[in-house]
């Protein structure tokens, strides 16, 4: 895979912002999370019982999607593979509508997700690396920082329709959201699927090197909430599990992908 680096800061054992890579696996740039520990869940005694205990955990460096799956992207996906059928709207046939190539796709099934990411060369990220994407090494309260939501930074709070996708903003508009290392919209837009079971208990007994989240559970976990979030959903310790065989008009997908292969 062709790499080109732009930055990377070590700071004592914490390295702080990440390099960002252009891939020639399929769909979105990607930015490099190193290697290292970080904090996961929440501190706060007032915190959901589902963020709790606050707890360490090392993951190996990772690559994660700058942006989220577009319309775009699932168009090459559709295109490569026929038996792949289109999502909820946001379609002329099997080719995107113009106003919906740089939106997310949404609508996503955790298998549909899981499978695109598959076709693109990559995979879904765990729990943890998508919270470490979002929180940082400093344990950000949300991607951008610690300063609550606004419309500058996340597209969150909408009611009451999805317009046929028109409710949600191209991926990588809202920049004051981005993180330090430049991922785009982990907080608001669409809400994306992890990898990993959903158990409101499991940070009680989750390992400290690369958790993979439960061995099987009713729900996959889904993360960043969406466009018609309240703001204590996009922040980036919040967590929860839906039905991963409906369609979701508010849940898409972004991609990860191991250092070492």
């Amino acid at each position: 895979m062709r790499q080109i680096v732009k930055f990377l800061v070590v700071v004592g054992f914490v390295l702080i912002l990440a390099a960002s890579v252009h891939s020639e696996e399929r769909g979105s740039e990607m930015v490099l999370i190193p290697e290292g520990e970080f904090t996961m869940g929440n501190p706060d005694e007032s915190a959901r019982i589902d963020e709790r205990p606050a707890h360490q955990v090392y993951l190996d460096a990772y690559f994660m999607d700058r942006f989220e799956a577009t319309g775009k992207d699932f168009e090459a996906y559709m295109d490569d593979q026929p038996r792949v059928h289109p999502t909820i709207t946001g379609w002329y046939g099997r080719k995107v509508r113009p106003d919906m190539s740089d939106r997310p796709v949404f609508g996503l099934t955790w298998k549909r997700c899981r499978d695109y990411c598959i076709w693109a060369g990559k995979r879904l990220p765990t729990e943890a690396e998508w919270e470490r994407s979002a929180k940082g090494g400093e344990g950000r309260v949300y991607p951008w920082g610690n300063e609550p939501p606004d419309r500058l930074r996340a597209n969150y709070g909408r009611c009451c329709f999805v317009m046929k996708g028109l409710v949600f903003t191209d991926v990588g508009t809202l920049r004051a959201g981005n993180t330090p290392n430049d991922i785009s919209d982990l907080a608001g837009n669409v809400a994306e699927w992890v990898s990993d079971w959903y158990d409101k208990n499991y940070y009680k007994v989750s390992p400290r090197k690369n958790p993979q989240g439960p061995e099987k559970g009713k729900y996959h976990t889904i993360r960043g909430g969406a466009w018609n979030s309240l703001p204590g959903y996009l922040r980036s310790t919040a967590r929860y599990g839906y039905d991963d065989a409906k369609d979701f008009y508010g849940i898409g997908c972004r991609c990860a992908r191991s250092a070492k292969k």
